[in-house]
């Protein structure tokens, strides 16, 4: 079963943006303001000769509101990060906590409950049903949760994404930038905790992309959620609050405030600062 580590809050405060623990250390608020809780997560592929480390005891703790873009190159660990702290993964060893619960000693069936419920995906694939309209696409996580769909919400979460007058449309009669505004509708649908988004504008021409970045900010900043974004583009991470940069599948440093100039020049050096810190 799941196991509470601290106060469970499901209420989220309008107005709190940037406040609280964030980045590697994360000491500075209480097990109440955090949404996402790394301690010692480690991952590895394959085994012996073959064996690959994608991620090597990463310890991190982000804060609820917040919007956190994790960076690296290839091979770095920044998806693996992602799968394991969504619970689409499991870690080899350490514990991964979102909002409040222990989320590495449940069962497939208890975690496959508790994404459903509490947290919200958006992938650069866009993973929307064909046969299905906008507004039947934006409620199938309620129908899969068995939780009641109210029209209202449906409606005012699509009107805020834009789509207020596509309701009744398909996915094949909308632009790639429309669809991913579905995505993110459907993320925000269920009320998560957590948003986890990965490259999820790596498919959008660059006008569509700044819609998608702003959108995501509003979710956080409008409606409270805590959004981690896995991203290359650093015009992309400068839309967060702060940048995690992955290397070797280790922390490598963090950046708040990020400005597109800042996170392309970090990135450029990245590699020479981990030979440097080994």
């Amino acid at each position: 079963m799941f196991r509470r580590t601290g106060t469970d809050r499901r209420t989220h405060s309008k107005g709190d943006h940037g406040k609280g623990a964030h980045g590697a250390g994360g000491h500075g608020a209480g097990a109440a303001d955090v949404a996402l809780r790394l301690v010692k997560v480690s991952k590895t592929y394959g085994s012996d000769d073959s064996a690959v480390t994608a991620l090597d005891e990463v310890t991190l703790s982000l804060a609820r509101g917040t919007f956190t873009a994790v960076m690296g190159p290839s091979g770095s660990g920044k998806s693996t990060l992602l799968q394991c702290a969504a619970g689409l993964d499991r870690p080899d060893s350490g514990i991964v906590t979102v909002d409040g619960a222990e989320m590495t000693g449940g069962t497939e069936a208890e975690l496959t409950k508790f994404r459903r419920n509490r947290i919200g995906f958006v992938f650069q694939q866009y993973n929307l049903l064909d046969t299905l309209t906008v507004a039947q696409n934006t409620v199938l996580p309620l129908k899969l949760a068995r939780r009641r769909v109210n029209r209202d919400r449906v409606r005012e979460t699509l009107t805020a994404v834009g789509l207020g007058d596509r309701l009744g449309h398909r996915p094949d009669q909308l632009s790639g930038g429309q669809r991913q505004r579905v995505a993110i509708a459907r993320a925000l649908v269920t009320e998560p905790s957590v948003i986890f988004a990965d490259e999820p504008t790596g498919a959008l021409d660059t006008r569509s992309a700044r819609d998608v970045l702003r959108l995501l900010q509003d979710a956080v900043r409008v409606h409270g959620r805590t959004v981690v974004m896995v991203t290359h583009d650093p015009v992309a991470a400068s839309y967060a609050d702060a940048v995690l940069f992955l290397a070797d599948g280790r922390l490598a440093g963090e950046m708040r405030r990020p400005t597109v100039d800042a996170v392309a020049e970090r990135l450029a050096h990245l590699g020479d600062d981990v030979m440097a810190g080994a």
